[in-house]
């Protein structure tokens, strides 16, 4: 049995403290207490955009809930997790990359070993993150615990960030790619990358456009014209990374109402009745007040390749 632990007013709407009931008297007694060092490898690779996760009791928990004996698989040790998910990654883009390109074996070499070194790097950098939190047991009642419980997030999202982008056009990869790729295979890459980035946009928008139908009415002029508006400003969605292929509908509805709210929003609220405006304008200010929120999950990117 899993329970939810409720732990004061410095926890998010998104944190979960789990604790395994029949863990021990001093678990039940002190769900308070976290260990920070055995939370990391599940907020950094379980939890993707901002969303947090805490285990507490001291318990090893799988991803069911289930107790994990002392040394079993599942949420702990440092290295092999953080290998197994950047390697993940890497076989992924260069199963792409052939897919788009065909790539010779020496591209794929070159290309693989890149890819390594960029891991390692990653590894490193967070096995240096994650020593600082082992063995440290924080109370998340008194403000010393909640100023740690803080900078545990922070230097998180900071290696989330890294894990986002860690085969990004500033890494070893990215720059390797560019001298081993002839101009057609690179022409098929960015063509095969912008396809895939089209087909995850309009798959928003249409289930967005579904739910405006509902709110406002919409005829078929209205839907038309709001959905050309909204084709016409694909946002820079990335397509390599965990966070962009989970099915967030409410990060995805609200991406959309960001975007509308960026557009000329004179056209539309000319096809529009009173009504359905002051509704459609409460969306789209919601979606631009959740900006700083949206690109936090990691489903954008800063630069188009």
């Amino acid at each position: 049995m899993v329970c939810v632990v409720t732990c004061g007013a410095v926890r998010a709407d998104d944190d979960r403290v789990v604790e395994e009931a029949g863990a021990g008297p001093a678990a039940a007694q002190e769900p308070h207490f976290i260990e920070l060092g055995a939370n990391f490898d599940a907020n950094l690779f379980e939890q993707s955009g901002n969303g947090w996760v805490l285990r507490g009791g001291g318990v090893r928990l799988g991803r069911n809930g289930v107790v994990l004996p002392n040394g079993a698989g599942g949420v702990q040790s440092s290295e092999p997790s953080a290998l197994r998910q950047a390697r993940a990654l890497g076989e992924k883009r260069l199963a792409r990359l052939d897919e788009a390109c065909r790539l010779s074996e020496t591209q794929r070499q070159a290309l693989h070993l890149a890819i390594e070194s960029d891991i390692r790097r990653f590894v490193d950098d967070v096995d240096a993150v994650r020593s600082r939190y082992d063995g440290l047991r924080i109370n998340m009642n008194d403000q010393a615990g909640q100023k740690q419980w803080h900078q545990f997030q922070q230097d998180v999202q900071r290696c989330r960030n890294q894990l986002r982008g860690l085969f990004d056009e500033q890494s070893l990869f990215g720059r390797v790619l560019a001298g081993t790729l002839d101009e057609q295979q690179l022409a098929g890459v960015v063509k095969e990358s912008r396809a895939r980035r089209s087909f995850r946009w309009r798959a928003m928008v249409a289930a967005t456009l579904v739910k405006m139908d509902d709110a406002l009415g919409l005829s078929q002029r209205q839907h038309e014209s709001i959905e050309r508006t909204l084709l016409a400003r694909e946002p820079a969605l990335r397509t390599d990374d965990p966070a962009a292929e989970r099915d967030d509908a409410h990060l995805q509805m609200n991406l959309v109402y960001m975007v509308l709210s960026e557009a000329d929003a004179g056209p539309i609220k000319t096809e529009l009745s009173e009504r359905q405006w002051r509704t459609l304008a409460l969306f789209m200010n919601q979606g631009k007040a959740m900006r700083s929120w949206i690109e936090q999950q990691g489903v954008l990117e800063s630069r188009r390749p």
